[in-house]
């Protein structure tokens, strides 16, 4: 994870938003916390991973940032201003469940902003597609990372427990993931990443200029 860069950062960073208190659900290694500390008072960027969360202390330490190695469903702090969460949302037993933690966590006004990897084809992609990737990919990764990091990140992305990791994913399609989400969040607008849909959602008790709606 230290070769890679933050992905869609600069979506969530090109939101427009500010406000005093910002969350990052399962912030892995901090990119976007680091983003968002330019645009918030406090930051809090939350994993289940540790070692993520100590390369995020490690690399991308800022004053106003908080790295915790947590549970989504155990963050219960007092409303943010700003809710993110970028392709952590798959991963949960229960992804409605998680979408509404998320929700009742932002303040009236704030703003709930997620990522998720999405498949129209198939909910777990075929691995085959990861390794032509990978492939494909090498010659643009030796121009930015060297020789020697990106033959080591080649030989990662064909390693078996990065393999079965991916096996493990259940993606929704574009039409579950819009279907879901306006369930939760009517009204959410979205953004067609590739990959992954993008989501913004804003809290209408309080809407203030001062969050960008």
């Amino acid at each position: 994870m230290s070769l890679q860069p933050g992905q869609h950062v600069e979506w969530v960073a090109g939101l427009g938003l500010r406000g005093e208190r910002a969350l990052d659900v399962g912030c892995g290694s901090g990119h976007a916390a680091e983003r968002l500390a330019a645009q918030y008072d406090e930051v809090l960027g939350v994993d289940l991973s540790e070692p993520m969360i100590e390369l995020a202390r490690t690399k991308r330490s800022k004053p106003n940032v908080e790295y915790r190695v947590d549970d989504v469903f155990a963050v219960d702090d007092d409303g943010f201003d700003l809710v993110y969460s970028h392709t952590m949302m798959h991963h949960l037993p229960n992804y409605r469940a998680g979408l509404q933690h998320l929700k009742a966590l932002v303040r009236p006004g704030g703003t709930v902003a997620v990522v998720d990897n999405v498949c129209d084809r198939y909910p777990t992609p075929p691995g085959r597609m990861y390794l032509l990737g990978a492939w494909l990919g090498f010659p643009r990764q030796i121009g930015r990372l060297g020789l020697r990091d990106a033959w080591f990140e080649f030989r990662f992305w064909h390693s078996k427990p990065w393999l079965d990791h991916l096996r493990s994913d259940r993606y929704l399609s574009r039409s579950q993931f819009r279907e879901i989400y306006d369930s939760v969040f009517p009204g959410a607008q979205y953004t067609d990443l590739g990959f992954a849909l993008a989501m913004r959602w804003t809290d209408g008790r309080g809407v203030s200029g001062a969050f960008g709606a």
